[in-house]
């Protein structure tokens, strides 16, 4: 095809996108009455039923993306309140292996967090998908992409069902393209309730959503809750440096990912600092997509975290990292939450910049994020930043930064709480079920 084919079919292209998008805008707007009816309706028969419990339940498909566990938590202390469980959903998206193993995986590791009589299975590891809409009144999403998950598990259905969905920001807003297409979507737009983090991402509701932020309120990242700043490391005797890689490798809508440029790296590292350790934790989507995408095979994923391990490079695979920002006394980092939420810990790091990349493909607060960062544009960059950390005489007590505080971490953290007020509240806010 010559140029000005393409050019033709780029521009026919952009029309059916954007009729597209219109009519998924008049949707939405034309069923936001319908929706908030249904939703009255709801939460109508939960106050007028003869239960003297919310039944609340948590559909989970990543573990690395769990957000809810204090929440979780609060929840079956207040036992005269609240009957929560958690229901375990498969990933549908990327084929059956993948599906099986996250499975496996975020069971098991939300089965070592609970007693088992709190979870519940969505899916058989065969054939057979679970329904449990009918067992709550209450449901959070972790994850807004219905595309990922099988029709039951889907934000769509269980909004024409009789339960309130909610969602939960499981990260950060970092890209500017998917945040906005997602704001445009019938996952978030269909929700009974959104809870956001930051001013920035509030403001990006109103302004991108088709609802225009109606069905959102600004209450804080509970993710970060359960964080807790560890000084016991301060005076340690070896530092360690927090490596990251976002899955976004061939991702030309945010080329975010510089796996494919500093993969080597990683491994040199240990040899060119051996006073110093260093912890490679992928994003969990990472070397799936490399398969994928055909630019690894199976077999070289298994030979590269061979090589990591023979090279002394810690290799953390998904769950709980709270531990490893303790741990750690500097990041180097290109993934997207991630940037955000290491503020939380004050400590050094450095972004590593793709040559692609540009900040208009950024939210504001990701933007602003970065700036508290040092950028790294090329590998020497990065074996500098590394030196700077290796050569620094005494470990300083890091606390979190003023801006980071008023900006990033409100209500920390103590959000979870505030959510919890506000499900009751909502739910009960004529007294009804009060102790």
């Amino acid at each position: 095809m010559d140029n000005a084919g393409h050019v033709i079919k780029s521009f026919l292209y952009s029309i059916f996108k954007d009729m597209i998008m219109f009519s998924r805008k008049m949707l939405i707007l034309y069923n936001e009455p319908k929706l908030n009816e249904h939703y009255d309706k709801v939460l109508r028969h939960i106050r007028h039923s003869k239960r003297n419990k919310i039944r609340f339940g948590a559909y989970i498909m990543y573990d690395s993306d769990y957000a809810v566990d204090k929440l979780f938590t609060l929840m079956m202390k207040e036992k005269s309140k609240w009957d929560p469980h958690i229901v375990i959903v498969p990933d549908v998206s990327r084929g059956y292996t993948h599906a099986r193993e996250q499975y496996l995986k975020t069971r098991k590791f939300l089965q070592d967090k609970y007693e088992s009589r709190y979870i519940i299975d969505g899916w058989d590891l065969k054939h057979t998908f679970y329904d449990h809409l009918k067992k709550f009144d209450v449901v959070y999403y972790n994850s807004p992409y219905d595309a990922m998950a099988h029709p039951y598990h889907k934000i769509r259905y269980a909004s024409r069902k009789n339960v309130l969905p909610f969602y939960i920001t499981y990260g950060y807003e970092v890209s500017k393209n998917y945040t906005i297409d997602r704001y445009k979507g019938f996952e978030i737009n269909c929700l009974w309730r959104c809870y956001t983090d930051t001013v920035y991402s509030y403001n990006d509701y109103v302004n991108d959503e088709v609802r225009k932020g109606r069905n959102v309120k600004l209450i804080g990242y509970s993710k970060m809750d359960n964080f807790s700043a560890d000084e016991s490391n301060v005076d340690k005797k070896r530092k360690t440096i927090l490596i990251t890689s976002h899955h976004t490798v061939t991702d030309k809508n945010l080329p975010m990912s510089n796996f494919l440029l500093y993969y080597e790296l990683i491994t040199e590292l240990p040899v060119r600092f051996p006073d110093m350790d260093f912890i490679f934790r992928p994003h969990p989507l990472l070397f799936i997509n490399l398969i994928n995408e055909g630019l690894w095979t199976q077999n070289e994923v298994r030979n590269y975290l061979k090589l990591l391990a023979k090279k002394g490079v810690e290799y953390s695979d998904g769950g709980d990292y709270f531990e490893l920002f303790n741990r750690a006394d500097a990041i180097i980092n290109d993934c997207g939450s991630f940037t955000v939420e290491w503020l939380y810990t004050g400590k050094p790091g450095c972004f590593v910049w793709n040559p692609n990349l540009k900040e208009s493909m950024l939210t504001t607060l990701m933007n602003k994020a970065i700036s508290e960062y040092k950028i790294a544009y090329n590998k020497e960059d990065i074996i500098d930043f590394v030196s700077e950390i290796a050569n620094e005489k005494s470990q300083n007590s890091h606390k979190m930064k003023p801006w980071v505080k008023e900006n990033i971490a409100i209500n920390y953290p103590n959000v979870s709480e505030a959510v919890l007020r506000d499900l009751y509240v909502s739910i009960f806010e004529d007294g009804f079920l009060e102790d």
